[in-house]
């Protein structure tokens, strides 16, 4: 974890002391076996004797040496040293569930502080712990023991930050989405965080004033059987994304099963029994998470929502060997089955970042493909319901117009019947047929017109024209405007625009003049130049009648569509005519105004040149 520096120790062996009561003098003169490396026997009741031959010093260099022990989690080891004992000095112990000695040196590991000499000589640690057997010794002096502290610091430090980003991120994409999966990981990364800390020494410092050692210790083992459970909560909830075979289902149920076990274990006081379970847990725990990862496969489609993503099947099984293979390196080594290295003692650290880092960014992918999702769905939700609005209002336009026809056709078809019967008034007869058929031409034409250019795009049409002279063609071509009409206009009215749409809002204002207007006195037509308010210039074409039978449209209602007034239901007619003159005059840039007085009704039509 830090940049090496020259170990003291020519040689470690051990013995085992299987009854735990041997004294010093009994493991002294006991046979030992050297081994390299990290001591790794595993879990078990046994008391391990660990004898050091620590190579001598050069006179002047340091008067001092530093013996270092990792990890942090073992119970208690006895420093037994010749050089002091025959000075009276008591045998030393540290460990997590001994008094943090701050006047041997100030370190997140076990240290003890112990003489040097010029010439080799031995020590002997004795270990004694319900965790796994699993320890580290070196012996530096005190200058190399300080650089590698505050390199260990620095390290530390920043795999902490690293833990604590992944968590911040997914936390952060979480109180977007308020996903369940992401939930989960927030809380298994923050247990690991705290595990972590307290892997590291953090809780011996952060805890010495609020709890004694040994509760101390208990608190690490409670963290270590959570980390376990809170994360195969997480791969469980996160797995059941996909469709997974029975077999798969009833494995992860009974991982769950079991970590909750050695929970009540550890509450019942079997401290060795739950954290030897848990340690193998993890193993087993992480070949049935790969072996299910390969069984993976998407849900159907009927068994899904709209927002549902599935991570790649190949991100997956890789997250799962990934993880396999860096814990390999640690639990093996804790369970007594490989001989240990750093690795054995930093594995849960990997495990936390590199887990961490892969699973964060499978999540923040997820988490964004799911927005991604939600985004086209809300999209496609949105247009489906401007859709309905829309159709929903067509069919109430549908029914509308279906009543309006059968009411307005009605009387002309009644008349053609009674025109048809009636054979001695045959020329009367005549002009009857004529005027109905001419009304359900004129109700058809003006329902075809509202469809054709107000319920759907049309293409405006732009063409120069005068429009004086088509005003005075226009009512040529309108017989019952003969003889009824004042034209008061001016001599010449260039404008460009759409000529048909002019000619159906002309039509419609000189019919509606006609129809409703008092048949004794005549229709005024005027153009002049106007100015617009915005400073445009223009004309306004203005269709002047006095009141008739039908009165005074409602100025609130007068442009709404199928509007009629009560008075004027006499008269066929279907409610279109201003509606569309209205909506024709938007379109083209124009406006229709309703500008009635006492005695007359007064439509303007105000067109840009």
């Amino acid at each position: 974890m830090a940049a090496r520096a020259q170990d003291h120790i020519l040689e470690k062996s051990l013995w085992t002391d299987t009854t735990g009561s041997a004294n010093f003098e009994q493991a002294r003169s006991a046979h030992y076996t050297p081994y390299k490396g990290v001591l790794s026997q595993g879990f078990g009741r046994d008391v391990q004797w660990v004898r050091l031959t620590i190579d001598g010093v050069q006179a002047g260099v340091t008067d001092k040496l530093v013996l270092r022990i990792r990890p942090v989690f073992l119970d208690q080891i006895t420093l037994f040293d010749p050089l002091e004992l025959d000075q009276g000095s008591p045998a030393r112990s540290a460990g997590d569930t001994e008094l943090l000695v701050s006047a041997e040196f100030e370190s997140l590991n076990h240290a003890f502080v112990i003489p040097a000499q010029s010439t080799p000589r031995h020590i002997w640690l004795r270990l004694a712990t319900t965790s796994t057997q699993l320890m580290h010794v070196e012996v530096l002096t005190p200058r190399e023991m300080l650089r590698q502290e505050h390199s260990l610091w620095l390290v530390y430090s920043a795999l902490l930050a690293l833990i604590l980003s992944f968590l911040v991120w997914v936390f952060l994409a979480w109180l977007r989405d308020r996903d369940p999966v992401n939930g989960l990981f927030v809380l298994r990364q923050a247990v690991i965080l705290i595990f972590t800390a307290s892997y590291l020494g953090y809780h011996r410092i952060l805890l010495a004033d609020v709890m004694e050692p040994r509760a101390q210790d208990m608190f690490y083992s409670w963290m270590a059987l959570l980390v376990t459970g809170s994360s195969f909560v997480f791969e469980y909830r996160f797995l059941r994304e996909y469709h997974l075979p029975r077999w798969a289902h009833l494995l992860l149920t009974g991982l769950l099963m079991v970590s909750a076990a050695l929970l009540v274990l550890m509450f019942l006081g079997y401290k060795l029994a739950a954290l030897s379970g848990n340690m193998t847990l993890n193993g087993v725990g992480l070949i049935i998470l790969m072996l299910v990862s390969v069984s993976l496969q998407p849900r159907q489609s009927d068994e899904v929502d709209a927002y549902s993503y599935f991570l790649p099947k190949q991100a997956v099984v890789g997250y799962y060997l990934t993880i396999v293979l860096v814990l390999a390196f640690s639990i093996l080594p804790s369970l007594g089955v490989l001989q240990g290295n750093m690795l054995s003692i930093y594995g849960v650290l990997l495990y936390g970042l590199i887990s961490g880092l892969f699973m964060t960014s499978l999540l923040v992918v997820r988490s964004r493909q799911l927005e991604r999702i939600r985004v086209e769905v809300a999209n496609s939700l949105f247009l489906s319901r401007e859709q309905l609005a829309l159709e929903t209002r067509r069919r109430q336009d549908q029914s509308q117009l279906l009543n309006m026809l059968m009411h307005e056709l009605k009387t002309p078809l009644a008349v053609i019947d009674l025109a048809i019967k009636d054979r001695a008034a045959t020329d009367k007869a005549q002009n009857y047929v004529g005027r109905a058929i001419d009304n359900m031409k004129s109700i058809l034409n003006r329902c075809v017109q509202t469809d054709q250019l107000v319920d759907r795009p049309f293409e405006l049409q732009h063409q120069h024209f005068d429009l004086v002279k088509q005003v005075y063609k226009w009512l040529q071509d309108n017989p019952q405007a003969e003889g009824r009409m004042t034209l008061q206009v001016v001599a010449e009215a260039p404008v460009e625009t759409d000529l048909q749409c002019v000619k159906i809002i002309f039509s419609n204002l000189i019919e509606n003049a006609l129809k409703y207007g008092d048949p004794q006195q005549a229709v005024l037509v005027s153009l002049e130049p106007q100015t617009h308010t915005d400073r445009r210039r223009g004309w306004c074409l203005q269709v002047r009648n006095a009141l008739g039978v039908a009165g005074l449209p409602d100025p609130e209602m007068v442009f709404t569509k199928y509007y009629r007034s009560a008075a004027a239901q006499r008269q066929s007619g279907t409610g279109l005519g201003l509606f569309l003159s209205h909506k024709l005059a938007q379109q083209i840039g124009a406006e229709l105004h309703y500008q009635p007085t006492d005695n007359h009704i007064c439509f303007e039509l105000w067109l840009p040149t």
